[in-house]
């Protein structure tokens, strides 16, 4: 991909500006530019040496503390991230794992670009969230901010989330559980039915199938003897929210346009579910809110959730590349980007908190640490009695809704919805209009003036009346108004074909969005429609199951067998048999183990990937962060993939401690049976060996490497010369350079050879046949004038 045409390329390193020079060399595709991030002393000699002089404006080297800018103000990086065209890719120095500052590089960098990446999708990509928002209409009935706004002034407030601390406050939780109003993050629900303990209220933001998948066990609330109020967000995953057996409310806007329906103007934070619980008691009113289990960073030993947790199940994450973070106990701790950005958005609101009075606390020491919630045990908080338990008080709040209060709020939903569909089916009229207009304006009859004033109307009316729907039509064609920017940046550039086409293309986005939309709304309608039906007392039951069946809803069977359990009586044979089915598929779906999260988790769990962080870490001498990464891998669900990674973060931890021996000794068994550490411990064993003079073992590891890449052949060749192995030595470089003829560096060096062998015509050919390659190369240069005054200072005989 490396030339492919509008594409943002982030390479790491120039391989000493060789790299630059080959992409100018073969030319910069259309739309195209190329980003070098070197290290400071490389770009500086580089520079010196005029070796970046001649590169074009689409080829820029830089460095890691200017790459985020440059790519953002020269190279519009945002453009390229919309359309899924930025690529990082190393050079052949950065993907040396033996070229420690490189290794940093790349680690730093990948970092800064994930960051970025994800700030910019964030801010931008609001297609999932409105079609959840559609999916959730018919649920979202009684909204948080009309009804539990101050419910629980003066009280305090425990939020339970999924940190690796959590454990260790539900025997506190349990024992105070009338005395305090205990919110729960919905993905422990599993943790708090194993423990016994029910939550007054459960939090549910994330609009991901696997929202569903970490939560699903939130459903088998319904079984107990109290059913807890569920706080969804607008876009929560609506195979929680549609399948939730009890009383719920909803937070933010229920439709994603202005209309009087959207009543809620209240602040709900994110990005993570944390942050939107500490919202709701903030606006519940609680004057005092503890955090457990709000850790938002790892333990010692990479463990990133609660005991119980999937997460926790999988395995420890040990190879993240992960900013560091100060705990309340004082020591540093790994973190994750999302976990990073959700600590800089609770410090904001512990600040708006505490401005209301409200107080945060945090009763984990191994939480990472934030400004204005200060650390409290829980032994030393001080509950006072209450009248009225957090049951009751809810209970008072939010009444059970009548077949009334169902049928009331569906038929306001779809009046709301059918008025969007007319003015989403008047854009497209509009913009079939416009094409029209195009194929005049630019068709055989000429430029005619009457049709640009028609698409100047047409635009004034999609920017106009219309604009509250044209930005969601926008929204959902987005990919395909993004092909209009692979369009010459100025003007002046463009030919009329080219603006003929961006026309075109950007009134058939206007057409593909706007019929997604209809879409939309028309399945949207039909759910509706079906909730209506759910409200008859003799129902279309195949209306029913097509439509749960459709949306993945298959308990939705026994929420409404609970509201009607008259009606379920009325159904024929074949309609119980159909039911029985859906119940099944159900309880399939609910106690199913191989689910997409648990792929997703053994993939970014995997130990292979705690290689590049050992080597980072053996590097920056953090011995204790290496011991805890091994007291990790030693307590791995999975000891047979775990084992050589132990062995080999055993083993550079001997080497910094200077153990040499037993440093060895950790890496002798993944030399046993081939492993791909085994290339990685015979590195370290070469350089311990060559540092301790134990030359036979080094040029032992060195040959063992050498079979396995020639890119070992120079350094075998080195030592081999070193120790008086010339011949051998000779024969590692001529093996070297017979597999990469053009590497220039090893050309000089057996150049060199050759010439303190007397085999002057040899060397000279080497220095000439690098002038060749390159004319400005030094080395060489002085070494060919230096061998031309040796040959003629010779005496003659």
């Amino acid at each position: 991909k490396l030339f492919a045409e509008y594409q943002f390329n982030i390479i790491m390193g120039t391989d000493s500006g060789i790299f630059p020079a080959f992409i100018a060399k073969n030319g910069i595709p259309t739309g195209s530019c190329y980003l070098f991030v070197e290290l400071p002393e490389v770009l500086e000699v580089l520079s010196r040496d005029r070796l970046l002089d001649d590169l074009p404006p689409e080829i820029c080297v830089t460095t890691l503390d200017a790459w985020s800018a440059q790519a953002r103000d020269t190279y519009h990086l945002t453009e390229y991230v919309f359309l899924d065209s930025v690529y990082l890719q190393g050079s052949l120095a950065s993907s040396d794992a033996n070229l420690p500052d490189y290794r940093d590089l790349s680690w730093k960098l990948n970092l800064e670009l994930k960051t970025t990446i994800h700030n910019i999708h964030s801010s931008t990509n609001r297609t999932l969230f409105i079609l959840r928002q559609l999916e959730n209409l018919a649920e979202n009935r009684v909204g948080f901010a009309q009804t539990m706004v101050g419910a629980f002034d003066g009280q305090t407030a425990i939020i339970l989330a999924g940190g690796p601390s959590l454990k260790e406050a539900l025997p506190w939780v349990r024992e105070n559980r009338d005395r305090v109003v205990i919110i729960a993050v919905s993905r422990i629900s599993r943790i708090l039915l194993d423990e016994g303990i029910i939550p007054h209220i459960i939090v549910t933001v994330d609009p991901q199938q696997i929202s569903f998948e970490v939560s699903r066990e939130m459903l088998r609330f319904a079984e107990g003897p109290e059913v807890p109020l569920l706080v969804a967000s607008y876009h929560a995953s609506p195979m929680l929210v549609g399948q939730w057996p009890g009383k719920s409310v909803y937070t933010s806007s229920p439709f994603p346009w202005k209309t009087p329906l959207n009543a809620d103007n209240l602040r709900y934070f994110g990005p993570t579910v944390g942050n939107s619980a500490l919202a709701i008691a903030t606006h519940l009113g609680c004057t005092n809110i503890v955090l457990a289990g709000v850790d938002l960073c790892f333990t010692p030993q990479g463990q990133t959730h609660a005991a119980g947790s999937n997460e926790n199940r999988v395995g420890p994450d040990l190879g993240q590349i992960s900013p560091r973070i100060e705990t309340y106990g004082g020591w540093h701790a790994d973190t994750n980007q999302a976990y990073a950005e959700a600590l800089n958005v609770m410090g904001i609101q512990a600040e708006l908190a505490s401005r209301r009075g409200q107080r945060v606390y945090n009763c984990s020491p191994g939480a990472a640490r934030i400004p204005l919630v200060d650390f409290v045990s829980l032994d030393e908080m001080e509950l006072p009695a209450i009248a009225t338990t957090p049951t009751e008080l809810i209970a008072s709040r939010v009444p059970e809704p009548t077949a009334e209060d169902f049928l009331t709020h569906y038929r306001q939903v779809r009046t709301e919805l059918t008025r969007a569909r007319r003015k989403c089916q008047e854009i497209l009229k509009l913009s079939h209009e416009a094409l029209a207009c195009a194929d005049g304006l630019f068709g055989g009859s000429g430029k005619e003036r009457r049709h640009k004033l028609r698409m100047d109307k047409i635009e004034r009316r999609l920017e106009g009346s219309l604009s509250d729907f044209t930005i969601r039509v926008r929204q959902f064609g987005i990919k395909k108004f993004l092909t209009i920017l692979k369009t010459p940046k100025q003007a002046e550039d463009w030919t009329d074909e080219q603006v003929e086409k961006a026309t075109r293309d950007y009134y058939l986005a206007y057409v593909a969005g706007t019929e997604y939309l209809i879409g939309l709304l028309e399945s949207t309608l039909q759910r509706i429609d079906s909730r209506i039906e759910e409200e008859k007392r003799h129902p279309q039951f195949d209306m029913l199951f097509s439509q749960w069946e459709k949306d993945r809803q298959c308990g939705r069977l026994l929420v409404w067998r609970q509201r009607h359990p008259e009606q379920a009586d009325l159904m024929t044979e074949t309609e119980r048999g159909e039911a029985e089915r859906l119940e099944q598929e159900f309880d399939r779906v609910m106690t199913e183990e191989k689910t997409s999260q648990i792929d997703l988790l053994e993939r970014l769990h995997d130990v292979k990937h705690t290689r590049s962080k050992a080597l980072l870490l053996s590097r920056r001498g953090e011995i204790a962060e290496l011991e805890a990464m091994a007291e990790g891998l030693a307590g791995h669900p999975d000891q047979d993939k775990a084992l050589p990674y132990l062995h080999f973060v055993n083993g550079l931890v001997a080497e910094l401690r200077g153990n040499t021996d037993e440093a060895i000794g950790h890496y002798q068994p993944l030399l046993d049976e081939r492993h791909p550490l085994t290339e990685d411990a015979l590195q370290q064993i070469s350089i311990l060996a060559i540092s301790g003079q134990d030359v036979d073992n080094a040029l032992l590891a060195l040959h063992c490497l050498s079979e396995m890449s020639p890119a070992y052949l120079p350094p075998y060749g080195d030592l081999l010369k070193v120790v008086g192995s010339f011949e051998d030595a000779f024969n590692a470089y001529n093996r070297y350079l017979g597999l990469v003829p053009d590497d220039a560096g090893a050309m000089i060096k057996l150049g060199i050879f050759c010439g303190e062998a007397g085999l002057v015509e040899a060397a000279s050919e080497l220095f000439q046949k690098v002038l060749k390659q390159d004319p400005r190369n030094s080395a060489a240069q002085t070494l060919l004038a230096n061998l031309a005054i040796t040959a003629s200072s010779a005496p003659t005989l």
